[in-house]
């Protein structure tokens, strides 16, 4: 199975709004049409005032932070196990991510770990929902309204995902989300911006726009800022699949609820959990995680590399953040943040939960979850057939 013959998902009008856009000459924002349906019917979507379409998540994340005054030396709470573009996105901003420790069941930030983690200069908290399940943003929002703090809802997993029925990207004062290739909307590449806030909406859209105010004339420029801006041809892919992503949605949960039920029957085989709270899931991936122990010591590799072999498209995770390459000897590296007398030693911070979750979690793309059930259970007989070849008994 690979990405072109499963996803995306495009069809004749989704060619023709494409088309329309080539042939009309119809490129970007300034003469743009679906843009602003996109814009309008993803606000809706997710229970939100106001979206701004732009290039991607990372820099959604980075619009957010900036519209939300985050700057030199600031501090933003963000999950130790992350994709990096969470914590780079701080970074950008010359501010510091300062992780959090996560629920071993659900792998999201525990909203239990946030508060002894609080200094003066803490001014923002970033929670992912990672695979579309959602955090438990109540007790998370009540810290954060305790030592007003903005939160940042980290929800590139996420398109049409609820927290007890209250759409993620909603919840907090603003949402970012992810169109990239394999998010369960997608153009290629692109991201979304939700908020409420009328003021944050047009800090957001200064910076995303060259310094533009909302109304006024096109060369008033009047911030520091950069383009972020999506193409209408992105735009006009994406807005057909607004109609499609609930249903789809429906289709993975059931699918997930399958899967789940044929892998309990494997020992060493353990699904991500799901809250009670986590009322509408995403699945822009299924996680799980695996235990080499069941399997004589086959490592994550091998057995992910079997997988593969097998023509199921499975990989690894990421690393906790702050154990990229990246983030060694980051200081030297960057002299501005070195300076800063709020510094962290990296090196230093350890996250059992974390750590356990990079190096055992496996995942496949939402879109193997699109798949019949018997192609699931051919997936379950194969892990069972790696383990019996591996010499334990089935």
């Amino acid at each position: 199975m690979t990405l072109k013959e499963k996803w995306p998902i495009i069809d004749e009008e989704d060619k023709k709004r494409v088309m329309e856009c080539l042939e009309e000459g119809r490129l970007w924002r300034g003469n743009g049409k679906y843009i602003f349906e996109l814009e309008k019917q993803f606000a809706n979507l997710h229970e939100t005032k106001y979206a701004l379409a732009v290039t991607n998540g990372t820099h959604a994340l980075e619009i957010a932070l900036e519209a939300a005054g985050i700057g030199y030396g600031d501090e933003v709470l963000i999950p130790a196990y992350t994709f990096i573009a969470t914590a780079t996105a701080v970074l950008m901003r010359n501010a510091l991510p300062i992780p959090i420790e996560v629920d071993a069941d659900n792998f999201c930030m525990d909203p239990l770990r946030i508060e002894e983690c609080i200094t003066e200069r803490t001014k923002a908290i970033i929670p992912v929902h990672i695979s579309g399940h959602s955090c438990d943003m109540d007790p998370l929002m009540e810290v954060a309204r305790k030592y007003n703090l903005v939160v940042i809802e980290d929800c590139a997993h996420s398109q049409a995902s609820k927290y007890k029925n209250r759409s993620l990207g909603s919840i907090g004062e603003f949402g970012t989300f992810s169109f990239q290739a394999v998010k369960t909307m997608t153009a290629g590449e692109g991201g979304m911006l939700t908020m409420n806030n009328e003021d944050y909406w047009r800090k957001a859209f200064n910076f995303f726009n060259c310094g533009r105010q909302p109304e006024g004339p096109s060369y008033n420029h009047v911030s520091l800022s950069s383009n972020y801006r999506m193409s209408e041809i992105q735009a006009a892919l994406l807005v057909g699949q607004i109609n499609r992503v609930e249903a789809q949605l429906v289709e993975r949960n059931s699918k997930v609820k399958y899967l789940n039920s044929l892998l309990q029957e494997i020992e060493g085989i353990i699904p991500q959990g799901r809250a009670e709270y986590a009322t509408h899931q995403g699945y822009s991936m299924y996680m799980f995680r695996y235990k080499k122990e069941y399997f004589n010591g086959l490592s994550r590799e091998d057995f992910i590399n079997e997988l593969n072999k097998a023509g199921f498209p499975a990989f690894r995770t990421y690393p906790v953040f702050f154990k990229t390459k990246f983030f060694e000897n980051i200081y030297q590296k960057y002299s501005q943040l070195d300076i800063l007398p709020n510094k962290r030693d990296y090196t230093k911070m350890n996250f059992p939960i974390s750590n356990s979750i990079a190096d055992e979690v496996i995942w496949l793309p939402h879109f193997f979850l699109l798949s019949d059930e018997s192609e699931l259970k051919l997936f379950k007989n194969s892990i069972q057939s790696l383990q019996i070849r591996n010499g334990v008994a089935g």
